[in-house]
């Protein structure tokens, strides 16, 4: 695969070509840009097999410069210093990321899947999601993407009324239709929905708190939710919840 490194600053590009080059053989790295504007040029002319893009930098930002790309026709790993509204969203849109300072055995990894499905770039909305996640710092998402067994799936959050864990997938029940099969764990879906006003009442459970109907007291207790399926509640859990539930 035919890669460009797209990064404001000089010493990540190189130092990206560095590890790709000793440890991902199989990329190909055919052209580096500290210059947005520049990248954008050379992209529009000579799309690569897989864009490493960094978030922040001046004058066009990641987005930005997908957008003067569009149609975005390869994968893209978003490169970003730990900044946790960017990680926020780019895990929300269900895209592909790295930390800086990259982790070899995570760089492997991405490079991986990449590879997997080189000829299924993301939806458009995806990061159009990002984007506006990453705008709106101070607010939880409304719309959030799902990577399930088929694809990808984009619902509203406020039609979620639990999650439940099956192994390491979750399953999502909704107010209308069927339930959503997750190829993600509990503690991935709780690290987005958490954010979102559900609380992880149970190791095999997360809830909407606009969706309980009724709570039944008990060593740990349970709860009813509107589409009457009863939830327990952990007994470790019980102080937070109830401390929640006074304050609503």
């Amino acid at each position: 695969m035919k890669a460009i490194l797209v990064d404001d600053e000089r010493y990540c590009t190189e130092l990206l070509a560095s590890l790709l080059a000793k440890h991902c053989p199989e990329i190909e790295t055919i052209a580096e840009f500290n210059d947005p504007v520049a990248a954008v040029s050379f992209i529009q002319h000579s799309p690569p097999d897989l864009l490493f893009l960094d978030i922040e930098m001046p004058r066009l930002n990641g987005f930005d410069l997908l957008e003067r790309c569009r149609p975005v026709t390869f994968p893209v790993i978003f490169t970003t210093a730990y900044n946790q509204y960017a990680l926020r969203a780019i895990k929300i849109s269900a895209l592909d990321y790295l930390l800086k300072p990259i982790d070899v055995d995570e760089l492997k990894l991405a490079v991986e899947k990449a590879q997997e499905q080189p000829a299924h770039p993301a939806d458009w909305k995806q990061y159009e999601l990002m984007e506006s996640t990453r705008q709106h710092t101070q607010e939880p998402p409304k719309t959030i993407a799902l990577s399930t067994l088929d694809g990808l799936t984009f619902v509203q959050v406020a039609d979620i009324i639990y999650c439940q864990s099956d192994g390491s997938y979750t399953k999502l029940f909704f107010t209308q239709g069927d339930p959503l099969l997750l190829s993600k764990s509990i503690k991935e879906v709780g690290e987005i929905l958490i954010t979102c006003g559900f609380m992880r009442v149970h190791h095999s459970y997360l809830i909407n708190f606009d969706h309980i109907r009724k709570y039944i007291r008990g060593e740990g207790g349970e709860v009813i939710m509107r589409n009457g399926h009863n939830v327990p509640v952990a007994r470790s859990k019980k102080a937070e919840f109830l401390e929640r539930i006074a304050k609503l």
